[in-house]
């Protein structure tokens, strides 16, 4: 795959990323305000958008897997711009929840789900295959850096409607660069076949063993987002330090993507799938008994680095273990998984950390994702064997 091509999908899941997922957060306040709601009245929108992006998810999957990946992220771009639109001009939090019902199915087209179905179809060696994600992700990983400055000096400057629009028009050049040195290349090897598709899809349909490190970690991921700031604040530092230790969570995400899409030598199956669980499981430990904002950083650190590999590790084992013909199906509905625990998980442990503490939450997620070693320990046995024998 052609650098320009790898720089085009990278550089546009940045900008979705940003505004489809970063953006709400700061969005909220401001729309709480005209509307005169209450946070979770506003948040309760964006829930129903992961929610419906969760449950569209299988579906998406297998529409990968007949070779329809172009026309779902051209057609996703597309109505993402019109929704956003609707969302500027929306005058209630009922309007908001329907536009973010039909932001739901974009985002289940648009992100990364849609472009790593392409690249596993257009590139058939796993280390090459695996430098090109590493290097996706290396460009998406910096929407949170990019985007949530952004948008707060948007609506500082012009308010939270007109900032919509100025994103409207980064989202359609964006969709432009995409068409034009992506989707125009990936257009006839989206419905390239696998040779080894007959075979790996005898595999079982549901493959909790592959799925549950990565829903483990996701909702633990949901965990560190939610409770990092109101447990650094509850203990007398100020929401402006809190929310700096929390930022290294996205930029810490980088360095094994970089590390990946640069080395020379493949990364092993044990260092894509086992490590990360190890770093995050020691991250959120660190967390449970942080005694100041250096080692709480520390923790969310740790965490920010196993989450970036484990991001990467999904995309490229699934096509190895299954057949490039069959990701769209295995990885929708690990990404439906995913989906409910991404949306569970800010509820669950802010009512949790209510009743036994932050700490205690973050001391349990830690063994909770510890126990999914096994799985992964299997899982990399038989990724290690595929790939030798291929």
């Amino acid at each position: 795959m052609r650098w320009p091509v790898l720089v085009a999908l990278g550089g546009t899941q940045c900008v979705f990323w940003g505004i489809v997922y970063y953006a709400f957060s700061v969005l909220l306040v401001p729309m709480r305000t005209e509307w005169a709601v209450t946070d979770a009245a506003v948040a309760g929108a964006f829930s129903v958008g992961l929610a419906v992006s969760a449950a569209l998810a299988p579906r998406v999957g297998r529409a990968l897997d007949r070779g329809h990946g172009v026309a779902l992220l051209r057609g996703g771009a597309l109505a993402g711009a019109a929704l956003l639109v609707a969302w500027s001009y929306a005058s209630s939090v009922l309007a908001l929840y329907v536009v973010w019902a039909g932001l739901g199915v974009c985002m289940a087209a648009v992100l990364y789900e849609s472009v790593f179905a392409l690249v596993a179809r257009a590139v058939i060696d796993p280390s090459s295959r695996l430098r090109a994600l590493a290097g996706i992700t290396i460009l998406g990983g910096l929407a949170s850096t990019l985007f949530l400055p952004l948008v707060g000096w948007g609506v500082s400057a012009v308010g939270w409607r007109s900032t919509l629009q100025g994103l409207v028009v980064l989202w359609l050049i964006a969709a432009g660069i995409q068409e034009r040195w992506a989707l125009s290349e990936l257009t006839a090897t989206a419905q390239r076949p696998s040779p080894l598709s007959i075979e790996r899809s005898a595999l079982p349909a549901t493959p909790w063993q592959l799925a549950t490190p990565f829903v483990v970690t996701t909702f633990a991921g949901m965990a560190v987002t939610t409770l990092v700031v109101p447990m650094l604040v509850a203990r007398g530092y100020a929401i402006e330090q809190a929310a700096l230790v929390l930022a290294g969570l996205g930029i810490m995400q980088l360095p094994g993507r970089i590390w990946i899409g640069s080395a020379r030598r493949a990364a092993s199956a044990t260092q894509l799938l086992l490590v990360p669980i190890v770093l995050q499981a020691i991250g959120t430990a660190v967390l449970s008994v942080a005694p100041s904002l250096s080692i709480a950083f520390v923790g969310v650190a740790l965490f920010g680095v196993g989450a970036g590999l484990s991001t990467v590790a999904r995309p490229w084992v699934v096509p190895l273990l299954y057949g490039s013909a069959n990701v769209g199906r295995v990885n929708g509905s690990i990404a439906r998984a995913q989906g409910v625990a991404r949306a569970a998980g800010p509820l669950t442990t802010a009512a949790l950390a209510q009743a036994a503490g932050a700490w205690a939450v973050f001391a349990g997620v830690a063994l909770l994702v510890m126990l999914t070693l096994p799985a992964a320990r299997a899982t990399a046995r038989r990724a290690a064997l595929t790939r030798t024998a291929a």
